[in-house]
């Protein structure tokens, strides 16, 4: 069963702080790469973070949501 808690939603948004964070020392560091390829795949790498922080923030506000609409009684069970 999916994990529905709070502390769950709390871990998601903890791993995209640290998804953004690895993004942005992964961007700094691109700059000093030896070769325009290491600079380009460490440039990827940092958008691929980027990308998964937001899906995991997605993912939180997500869960939020319907743990909320649950507690109203909205929760479609036929799903």
């Amino acid at each position: 069963m999916l994990d529905l808690s709070p502390d769950a939603a709390q871990a998601l948004r903890t791993a995209a702080r640290l998804n953004d964070s690895t993004a942005y020392t992964l961007r700094a560091q691109a700059d000093a790469a030896p070769t325009p390829a290491v600079r380009d795949a460490m440039l990827a790498l940092a958008d691929r973070h980027l990308r998964l922080a937001v899906h995991q923030r997605q993912l939180a506000r997500a869960m939020d949501d319907t743990r909320t609409s649950g507690r109203h009684g909205q929760l479609d069970r036929s799903a």
